[in-house]
């Protein structure tokens, strides 16, 4: 269990774990019985590729290797599903355009999400310290893959963030080691640093027990973060 000053962290603290309920853990037996969509599958390939290049911090791609590899088995996979972009938040559809106009790398990645992003639980943010005004109306995430995901496992998340434009997430203490990979242009926090802009590409981790914050200006922010899940 991560700590902070010796006192271990409880998961309610991160705020990227706001589960509303308690997921349906699949049995070990059933990993690997089914075929991704190939939407998701090609998002996971591209967007692990960035995740692991020779650019990225060793720490970020350790990370992300480590979830990598356990992908290389399915979990409970549900079908796709929805109208375009009609249950996701107002806004994305504008952060996926400005990441298909980012480079050729980046267009293939902006389609298959587009493709995934009506098929995933949203979930509004809590607040917490130093958060912009209104920050529950101006924020959402949603697991890609993990517990409550289109894929249902217990093992690892691949998780996104979206935030409106001038949004800041609270400062809040996580309970993983997690790597990022930010698909728009934003600022971030880490432990003690310094606020640092990144841009869109930018790869990067935080450690269990430090804080993390993140905000963007006039871009809504698209990111997205994977982390091995403890065991239980």
């Amino acid at each position: 269990m991560a700590r902070v000053m010796g006192r271990p962290i409880k998961r309610g603290a991160d705020l990227l774990l706001n589960d509303e309920e308690k997921p349906a853990y699949i049995r070990l037996h059933d990993i690997g019985r089914e075929r991704r969509p190939r939407p998701l599958q090609e998002f996971l390939n591209d967007v692990g590729g960035l995740m692991l290049s020779a650019d990225a911090p060793a720490v970020a791609s350790f990370v992300a290797g480590k979830v990598l590899q356990r992908l290389l088995k399915t979990g409970k996979v549900r079908p796709l599903e929805g109208g375009p972009l009609a249950g996701a938040p107002e806004g994305l559809d504008d952060a996926i355009g400005h990441l298909a106009k980012s480079g050729r790398k980046y267009e293939a990645i902006a389609g298959q999400f587009r493709s995934l992003a009506d098929s995933l639980l949203w979930r509004r943010g809590r607040s917490g310290p130093f958060a912009s005004l209104n920050f529950g109306n101006t924020h959402s995430h949603a697991v890609v893959v993990g517990p409550g995901g289109m894929e249902e496992r217990a093992d690892l998340r691949v998780g996104v963030i979206y935030m409106d434009r001038y949004t800041r997430f609270p400062d809040h203490v996580q309970t993983q080691p997690r790597a990022f990979i930010l698909l728009s242009p934003g600022e971030i926090c880490l432990g003690n640093s310094q606020w640092f802009s990144a841009a869109t590409g930018t790869v990067f981790a935080n450690d269990a027990g430090q804080s993390f914050a993140i905000r963007c200006t006039a871009r809504p922010l698209l990111a997205v973060w994977c982390q091995v899940e403890p065991e239980r």
